[in-house]
């Protein structure tokens, strides 16, 4: 015969301790709360885009987290953005490989949407500030 409080209490010891390792990886990948963001270049409609150097993954690839402030809200009502972008250094190319939307400017508050789904490498047309990502990210990677 099964003890059923022992069972229920043995499985959510179980799911405690699943929730707290999920908890933990999600943690990993996440933008870290205090960071210091670095102005790297505002686009003609007035978005300020940062760099948080501390995320900087060094090599063949360089990634790290970009914050952009919206001048106004964007057609989901999110002022601001934080995106985990990867440059290739060799083709100047970028992709977005995780991104976060926020209500609130400077990536604050509860995110609205968050895509972890990398998407498709582009080539960046010169003088715009993806083109200021993509040497950013390259020459810090030297």
């Amino acid at each position: 015969m099964v003890d059923s409080k022992r069972t229920t209490k043995k499985g959510w010891l179980k799911m405690r301790a699943a929730i707290v390792f999920l908890l933990a990886t999600l943690s990993s990948v996440a933008t870290p709360a205090a960071v210091e963001w670095t102005w790297v270049a505002e686009s003609p409609f007035g978005y300020q885009y940062f760099i948080d150097f501390s995320t900087l993954k060094k090599g063949a690839r360089p990634k790290a987290w970009f914050l952009t402030n919206y001048s106004a809200r964007n057609e989901f009502g999110d002022l601001s953005s934080k995106t985990l972008n990867e440059a290739d250094c060799g083709e100047v190319k970028i992709r977005t490989i995780a991104s976060r939307h926020y209500k609130e400017p400077d990536g604050t508050g509860t995110p609205s949407s968050v895509n972890y789904q990398p998407r498709e490498w582009g080539f960046v047309t010169p003088n715009t500030p993806l083109e200021v990502m993509v040497r950013v990210l390259c020459q810090s990677n030297r």
